[in-house]
């Protein structure tokens, strides 16, 4: 047997699902809005109390917060604008009949704390709330044959809390991509991060530019889903990293393509998050970013939680069982090139469980929202009251999360 097809037959449950959604994913296209609070006439969510039941929290530790703050929307109404950034010194690869550029080009959407009065989800082109900047800027990586606004529900949640929060469409990796979306593009996406963090702090020291004075350089933070996940962790650890990313929150990602030795090295704060019921990366796949990261690093496992569900909408992951027919050529041999690229073993992408636990979205959504905003608050602002909401004891009264911790010898 060729070492192609052996190559073949070790990553089926991983790969070729993600051809399988990819169909999928294009059509997630509802803003499906994060924590926008209870309807009206309903019971609050008792888990997210942020004390355990029968304890009281003492002086001596770490301040508490109201966790249902996190998991609902921000004090801050939302803007939205949308910006076309050309990396100039890199080029777009050929792909297929696309010929290829000198150029990458980055249609990125830009959510940010706005002055404006709405309860609408975003408004588009709103003015800049400057009042409480400079705030920190967050990068959102869609997922592979996904779109810059694929997961709203999160963007437009983080902004609501004070972030500046930047999503590109990819230039190969995204749903409309020029002769087809390539998944082995994502190894030139850390560097597309690395320039769209340049631009924005840029942005901001610019006199008259609209985000003038808005963003903070010593807190950034990225997170992604899926093949978005992989470029979060490829662009903080490793070769590829960008030195000033101070924490990062991938979600869904295909970790056991990355190396371990990737991660030597670097002791940015990490929270992997993941599905148990994922089709598409096995959760034993998720986990292998917390396993060989060091500390600070967080697993949030969601009980029930699959893949897609991630993005807006809510939507079943496909059938295992039908995932067989689907592949290609040029599909292998982008993941073995990543796989190569970063030193990973193709007989380390397990293949996922199935069972009868079934997370819906909304619940999945607001507990994403709820831990990566404790997460981002705690490491990117030094919210010390938000640290409270990410330990065993605070994760122990919600039935649907598990959460393992890996903390630094100083914390």
């Amino acid at each position: 047997m060729s070492k192609m097809a052996t190559a073949w037959r070790q990553l089926p449950h991983l790969w070729m699902a993600l051809l399988a959604v990819a169909a999928l994913a294009l059509a997630v296209s509802l803003a499906v809005a994060c924590g926008n609070g209870q309807d009206e006439g309903s019971s609050p969510t008792a888990v997210l109390t942020i004390t355990p039941e029968g304890q009281t929290p003492s002086a001596t530790t770490v301040p508490t917060i109201d966790a249902e703050e996190l998991s609902e929307r921000g004090p801050f109404s939302v803007g939205v604008t949308t910006l076309t950034l050309v990396d100039e010194s890199r080029p777009t690869d050929a792909n297929g009949s696309y010929a290829g550029t000198d150029s990458r080009t980055l249609v990125t959407e830009v959510w940010y704390p706005a002055e404006v009065e709405t309860q609408a989800t975003e408004v588009r082109n709103a003015t800049l709330d400057l009042s409480q900047a400079p705030y920190p800027l967050i990068v959102f990586s869609h997922g592979y044959t996904a779109v810059r606004r694929q997961a709203v529900y999160y963007t437009t949640h983080l902004a609501s809390h004070g972030y500046i929060v930047i999503s590109p469409d990819y230039p190969l990796s995204n749903g409309m991509a020029p002769g087809g979306p390539r998944s082995g593009d994502v190894l030139n996406q850390p560097g597309d991060v690395s320039f769209l963090i340049d631009s924005f702090l840029a942005f901001s020291e610019d006199p008259g530019n609209t985000f003038e004075g808005a963003i903070d350089e010593t807190a950034i933070g990225l997170t992604g889903h899926s093949l978005g996940g992989l470029t979060t962790i490829l662009t903080t650890f490793g070769p590829l990293a960008d030195p000033r990313v101070k924490a990062a929150a991938p979600l869904s990602a295909p970790a056991c393509l990355v190396g371990a030795e990737t991660y030597e090295g670097s002791d940015t704060p990490v929270l992997v998050i993941g599905g148990t019921d994922d089709q598409v990366v096995s959760f034993d796949s998720i986990r292998q970013t917390y396993d060989a990261a060091s500390p600070p690093k967080y697993l949030l496992a969601l009980v029930g939680g699959n893949h897609l569900r991630f993005g807006d909408g809510d939507m079943e992951d496909p059938d295992p069982g039908a995932l067989q027919s689907v592949g290609g050529e040029t599909f292998l041999q982008d993941s073995l090139r990543v796989m190569q690229a970063t030193g990973a073993d193709p007989t380390t992408c397990p293949e996922a469980e199935i069972s009868d636990q079934d997370l819906d979205a909304d619940r999945l959504h607001e507990l994403t929202c709820l831990f990566a905003t404790a997460f981002f608050n705690h490491y990117l602002k030094g919210d010390e009251g938000a640290a409270s909401v990410l330990t065993s004891e605070f994760a122990q009264t919600i039935p649907e999360a598990e959460l393992d911790i890996g903390q630094s010898s100083s914390e």
